[in-house]
């Protein structure tokens, strides 16, 4: 779920039957210790990787994780640009991409010009099932396309579609990780690297995984890192799972996302043609 801002009122809290964090959430133990630790995005696939800022008002903003997987484009959670407020997407101009953020500094930033939402999702009052959830038919189409006005200096991360692996273990040698902004390290990224994922689980299209996160990092890149130094993207985390409160925010030692089969079809299409 994206990080509130100053003031911002809390994102939608999700059904956990679904795999994201909600209310009841808050009353399980405390997940283990944590394993994120953070890092100075300096080197690729990292300095790919950045806030996405949303302003819904003055009083209103919030921050999710994306990532650059085109010198134009950035992959993120859909439920990032939604205003529960006034129950509708926020318009482009209130989106900001700042790659590679380390305290004051990046390796790029840009506004926002179009995005493209997955097909068919609906994320209105009236299309969940209660106030503060999400339908499950929505889950798999958590995703957005943010197209920036400028191109970006800095090299772009592919992504991998991987049906029904099981990661590493289908990839020997392979490191999974999760990076991204935090709701308490929000402008210094932080890395849970040596986890695990699982694609197509628990439905095909979807993405779990067993990787230290918290609010904020709704949208992070799932990465397979591969000992030659190559990264690929084969999937976004969208929600924790069984999360516990940490003031305003969730914090988990497992998650759910969208696997790259559901939007690689639109990334091919906008960044490839």
């Amino acid at each position: 779920m994206p990080a509130p801002g100053r003031r911002a009122r809390p994102a939608f809290v999700l059904a956990l039957a679904l795999g994201w964090a909600t209310p009841a959430a808050a009353q399980v133990p405390a997940p283990p210790a944590d394993k994120r630790v953070p890092m100075e995005p300096t080197a690729w696939p990292f300095t790919a990787i950045g806030r996405v800022n949303v302003v819904q008002g003055p009083a209103h903003r919030s921050h999710c994780t994306g990532t650059l997987v085109g010198p134009r484009h950035v992959l993120t959670a859909a439920h990032c640009l939604f205003d529960v407020r006034l129950d509708s997407w926020v318009k482009p101009h209130q989106i900001h991409f700042v790659a590679g953020q380390a305290r004051d500094l990046n390796t790029g930033t840009a506004e926002v010009e179009a995005f493209r939402l997955a097909p068919g999702i609906d994320l209105r009052a009236a299309a969940r099932p209660a106030h503060g959830s999400i339908a499950p038919a929505m889950i798999g189409r958590d995703w957005v396309i943010l197209t920036l006005r400028q191109p970006l200096g800095v090299r772009p991360v592919p992504w991998r579609v991987l049906p029904n692996a099981d990661l590493p273990g289908s990839r020997p040698g392979a490191v999974v990780a999760l990076a991204g902004y935090a709701a308490d390290r929000p402008f210094l990224p932080v890395i849970h690297r040596g986890c695990a994922a699982r694609i197509d689980a628990p439905a095909a299209g979807l993405l779990s995984d067993l990787c230290e996160s918290m609010s904020g990092e709704s949208g992070a890149p799932v990465l397979l890192l591969d000992a030659d130094g190559g990264a690929a993207l084969v999937g976004i985390h969208t929600a924790v799972t069984g999360g516990t409160r940490v003031g305003s925010a969730y914090r988990s030692a497992s998650g759910v996302g969208v696997a790259a089969g559901s939007f690689a079809g639109a990334l091919d299409e906008m960044v490839r043609k």
